[in-house]
């Protein structure tokens, strides 16, 4: 696993430490109702800071859509316990100090703990009474920390996270300034155009046609960003503020493909200079795809804007859906939805 914040492409259940899929299955092809992503807009924030919580649940074709429960989890997870979080924010049955309720439906809204930080952080904790002194969490790859959270849908529970925009702990004055100079928040990545090969964009809105028994071939693409920092591309990125170029930083935002950002290097001592991998996950209410995920590593994304894959539509006339989850190596990610005719 890349990072905390796939989200997680399978389900927990309640009580395990670890979730392990079985490989004999194929992950793209839904018979029921899944949550697929899980989504915070945006998908980084500073402490007592506000973001929008979204689940996508696949639901195939005339079954009804289940409620998804959202909770934040509050509570640091042990060091003797393996897995992502704490495992009492799986439980149901989980006190509000542990997990804090956030409502039902598709989209809430949450705010992050003003000492989110130092529960799930780069900051020592807090010193319980009575208790050994913590430490901080270990960044995942990317040098990223994450708030948890919990979706529930049904007696399944998924967990998401929030990346948390915290200052550096352990670096030099010089290191601390030039991250904050270089680093900007993420940006959800988003999918521009999905189309079968050669042909015409497909129309989230409008049903297309394809034949039972023919195999699909579908390129994803997404927004080529810039290279270097440039005033006048519309992105704020590396050492552009509102004082050195108003005219992309007074509302800033970045951009929705494989973007540049630094990490810190304890070992190295310096802020290195690094490039989002993009992965798109696809999955079928028929047929089946011949990649369950597509895409492009941190290593090859400079040259990266699109992913192809095969869908094979199945011998079987019906109606059929497509979902397509793109995600970037930060825990961003997006989503989008086609519908299809499958004709004899």
């Amino acid at each position: 696993m890349q990072r905390f914040l796939l989200v997680l492409s399978c389900l927990l259940a309640v009580g395990t430490s670890a979730c392990v899929p079985d490989f004999d299955d194929d992950l793209s092809r839904l018979t029921e109702p899944r949550l697929l992503a899980l989504r915070s807009t945006p998908p980084e924030a500073k402490e007592n800071t506000s973001t929008e919580l979204e689940a996508l649940v696949a639901v195939p074709d005339g079954q009804a859509t289940p409620s998804v429960r959202f909770g934040l989890c509050l509570a640091r997870k042990p060091l003797t316990q393996l897995g992502p979080l704490n495992q009492d924010c799986l439980s149901p049955n989980a006190a509000e100090d542990v997990l804090l309720p956030l409502g039902t439906g598709t989209t809430v809204t949450a705010k992050l703990p003003e000492d989110a930080c130092r529960l799930f952080g780069p900051l020592r904790p807090t010193q319980e009474a009575g208790k050994p002194s913590g430490r901080p969490v270990d960044p995942d790859v990317t040098g990223g920390f994450y708030q948890p959270f919990v979706a529930r849908l049904g007696e399944a529970a998924a967990v998401g996270g929030i990346r948390i925009d915290c200052d550096l702990s352990g670096a030099g004055r010089d290191e601390s300034v030039q991250y904050r100079q270089q680093y900007r928040s993420n940006e959800n990545p988003v999918l521009l155009r999905v189309a079968p090969s050669g042909g015409d964009p497909l129309d989230e809105t409008v049903p297309a046609s394809v034949k039972a028994g023919t195999s699909l071939g579908l390129d994803a693409a997404w927004e080529a960003c810039p290279t270097q920092s440039s005033c006048g591309d519309g992105f704020c990125t590396a050492n552009e503020d509102p004082t050195s170029c108003a005219e992309d930083c007074t509302t800033p935002h970045g951009c929705t493909g494989s973007e540049r950002y630094v990490s810190y290097d304890p070992e190295k001592r310096t802020v290195i200079g690094r490039r989002e991998g993009i992965t798109v996950a696809w999955f079928a209410s028929r047929g089946h795809f011949h990649d369950e995920q597509t895409g492009s590593s941190e290593e090859e994304a400079a040259d990266a804007t699109e992913t192809h894959n095969v869908w094979s539509v199945g011998s079987e006339s019906g109606a059929a859906t497509l979902w397509l989850v793109i995600r970037d190596t930060r825990g961003g990610q997006s989503w989008k939805t086609f519908h299809f005719e499958v004709t004899p």
